[in-house]
């Protein structure tokens, strides 16, 4: 631009110049690449010089004023061709021309004749190469700025500037005023019309205040004008700057304006569309989420936080925090799904999942979201989408489920127990979906036992924990069928004296608490659920850490569960005590009630099945010897007593290898196995005579009794006859009695 495009007007100072100086040239040259451009002269009219043989070029190169008296004695010029006007230059004063610190050109001075020139004359021609530099640039400035005007009158775009003096007038503004703002520039510098007279009543005031703000030392501000036209209303953007004194105080203030009509007219459309979204949103109760992937900026509204209960000023945008929220259960589910639409998988993102609120419940959420913004790869850059509390519903729907499952889950426990007949193993059986019914970590069903006399809770089943040996001797103790709570100074005690509901959120606070045993998992949440029949507490279920509070609706939804097993625990308990009575009846009709021995029929019954299990069988009858003179010498209850001592001494000798009974009256029965006849003979006689040297103590009396002993023995006793035996028996104890009482007489050829 400066080499040919912009005018100086300075040929004037030039014949000035030419006159002081009192040569016959002075021009101004802008060098350029190939040319030296003459932009002002005297004594000239030439417009180019080569640049190879300019000595203006050396000016710029040196950056330095440069002064030649005769160029034909000067070795640097002395074969440089230099003509203008055709006449060789032979002296030649120049100094540089620099604009923005770069040397560009040189004022200079020319003659064909030899000349000097002092120092006083050269200092003033740099202080002139000073003036022209800033000539040059005041009028490149210039330049720019009518460019830059005209290409502002030609755009929509008006710019103005109110000058301050006292108060601040308008004293420039863009011709093409009467285009952007339907006011001709010409009316409002003339003040025809005022500036202010365009704007509505609300504008007016924003104008004033920006103007106001400008003279109280604001350097720059932004307002929007609502400004009507005879033909319509517009909209208009200000952006004002002020420029001060060096006092501070305000000297003008400059604005440029632009028509924003159109855009204020979508941002109605926006904010009306907007609003319309956000009413409709607060009447679905919707929340809203914005995800920037690579930013990690999750935006939400207040919905959105008044769902999980968090402050809307104080949400934490970041995407780990939103993910922190959600219910460890669920987190897999979530992710997975959010990384299906990620990977283009599924056109959409929809799940349900639960989040924490703030005050520790869980909220159930349904997320519905679509990326709706890429780069230029396809990848991901925005995910939104909307939140919907379902909580209500989820519950509704989860506790319906759960009761079905609840009462598949008690017809179970019935069914194991009817197929088994065991409790434990029953109890055992359910007790892992007790645990995921309850969403719980531990559970254990206990039933109250009175043990030596003593109350103890007897654990049906428990978690397998195992966590040192102490534990483990435990662990394996209930394995064994043999695991007993006896202390009741605690937590689940505390259910078992009370028969009351326990629940504890936060068992270190609860007074009843005593802590878990060092290593023991720790233990976060407690619910105790006493089992009672009729008021009275028959055992309990311990139930521990579950991701939520437990409440007392956990304990309501579970006592179907808790009646089913007070029943069952019922059925048990009668059909012990019935099992218990057929055994005492039983016992009854096989003992002889005097003596405690088997019976006749129990004997024979004892018989038979020794029948089918032994080979060498020794089958003996005894007899008190003379007991009817200890029934009428000492009366009938030593003769009791006189049976009762000598059923007792024969069960200490007999019992251990065989079977011993009482027959009637003073009559006994013996059956030794697997012993040979010497074997058998021995301990007969050694019954006999520990009998026989018996003194039975009744009363005041000493009573001295013996016995005999008939015994028959066969060496193969399977499917035989022992009536036969006994009969055989019977005779030889007859041959004991006849041969005088208190021996042992054998089957003959036996011994």
């Amino acid at each position: 631009m400066l080499n040919s495009e912009l005018p100086l007007d300075l040929d004037d100072l030039m014949t000035l110049l030419a006159e002081a100086y009192d040569v016959p040239i002075a021009l101004i040259g802008i060098v350029g690449k190939q040319d030296e451009v003459i932009k002002a002269s005297h004594g000239t009219d030439i417009k180019y010089i080569p640049r190879e043989n300019a000595f203006c070029s050396h000016v710029v190169e040196s950056g330095e004023p440069l002064l030649i008296s005769n160029a034909t004695k000067d070795d640097r010029f002395r074969n440089v061709q230099n003509v203008v006007d055709g006449k060789e230059v032979i002296f030649y004063a120049g100094t540089p021309i620099h604009i923005e610190g770069e040397s560009v050109g040189a004022v200079c001075l020319i003659d064909s004749q030899p000349r000097s020139i002092g120092e006083k004359h050269l200092t003033l021609l740099k202080r002139i190469g000073l003036l022209v530099s800033k000539h040059i640039g005041l009028s490149r400035e210039h330049e720019m700025l009518k460019r830059e005007h005209g290409l502002i009158e030609k755009s929509p775009i008006v710019l103005a500037t109110w000058n301050f003096d006292n108060s601040l007038k308008l004293a420039y503004i863009s011709k093409n005023a009467h285009t952007v703002i339907g006011a001709d520039a010409a009316d409002l510098l003339e003040g025809r019309i005022e500036f202010t007279d365009l704007m509505c009543d609300e504008s007016d005031a924003d104008f004033t205040f920006a103007m106001q703000a400008h003279m109280e030392g604001v350097e720059t501000h932004v307002c929007r004008l609502k400004m009507s036209v005879p033909t319509r209303t517009i909209w208009v953007s200000m952006i004002s700057t002020a420029s001060f004194n060096d006092n501070g105080s305000l000297f003008s203030v400059q604005a440029f304006l632009f028509d924003t009509s159109d855009q204020k007219y979508v941002e109605d459309k926006l904010n009306e569309t907007n609003q319309r979204m956000r009413l409709l949103l607060e009447a679905s109760e919707l929340g809203t989420w914005d995800w920037n992937l690579k930013a990690d900026v999750n935006q939400v509204n207040r919905r959105w936080c008044e769902i999980v209960g968090i402050d809307y000023e104080y949400y934490d945008t970041s995407y780990r925090y939103s993910r922190q929220l959600i219910h460890p259960a669920d987190l897999v589910q979530f992710e997975h799904h959010l990384d299906e639409h990620l990977r283009g998988k599924t056109s959409v993102f929809n799940t349900t999942f639960r989040m924490k609120h703030a005050n520790g419940n869980w909220v159930w959420v349904e997320s519905y979201g679509k990326i709706v913004e890429n780069d230029a790869m396809g990848k991901p850059l925005r995910v939104a989408g909307i939140h919907r509390d379902i909580t209500g519903r989820m519950e509704s729907e989860i506790h319906e489920r759960k009761k079905t499952q609840l009462l598949q889950f008690i017809n179970k426990t019935r069914a194991s127990y009817l197929e088994s007949n065991d409790l434990t193993r029953a109890c055992q059986t359910v007790l892992p979906e007790l645990i995921e019914l309850s969403d719980s970590q531990f559970a254990f069903i206990a039933q109250m036992q009175d043990k030596d006399s003593e109350p103890k809770l007897f654990i049906h089943a428990i978690s397998d924990i195992v966590w040192d040996s102490a534990s483990f001797t435990q662990y394996a103790e209930y394995k064994k069928r043999n695991l007993y709570f006896t202390n009741f100074d605690n937590l689940f005690g505390k259910v078992v004296t009370t028969g009351e509901v326990i629940i504890s959120n936060t068992p270190k606070t609860h007074p009843a608490s005593r802590g878990t045993p060092k290593g023991h998992p720790r233990i976060n949440r407690f619910l105790g659920l006493p089992i009672k029949i009729k008021d009275e507490v028959v055992g309990m279920i311990g139930l521990a850490n579950k991701f939520e509070f437990y409440k007392a609706s956990d304990a309501a939804f579970f006592q179907p569960f808790l009646d089913a097993l007070a029943g069952l625990f019922y059925a048990v308990d009668l059909e012990t005590a019935r099992a218990e009575a057929e055994e005492k009846l039983r016992m009854l009709a096989m003992t002889d009630s005097l003596t405690g021995l088997l019976n006749r029929r129990a004997f024979l019954d004892e018989c038979n099945q020794i029948s089918q299990t032994h080979q060498q069988v020794a089958i003996a009858i005894m007899d008190i010897d003379y007991f009817k003179s200890v029934n009428d010498t000492y009366g009938h209850d030593a003769g009791d007593y006189a049976l009762k001592e000598v059923a007792s001494i024969t069960r200490s000798f007999c019992s251990e290898h065989g079977v011993v009974a009482r027959l009637g009256g003073e009559e006994f029965a013996i059956v030794l196995v697997n012993k040979s006849p010497n074997e058998v003979n021995s301990i007969f006689e050694n019954l006999r005579e520990a009998i026989n040297a018996t003194q039975l103590a009744y009363k005041n009396d000493r009573i001295n009794i013996t016995i005999s002993t008939g015994v028959s023995y066969t060496s193969d006793c399977f499917d035989i006859d022992f009536s036969t035996y006994l009969s055989v028996a019977d005779q030889a104890l007859y041959e004991a009695k006849s041969s005088g009482r208190n021996r042992t007489c054998w089957q003959p050829g036996i011994l």
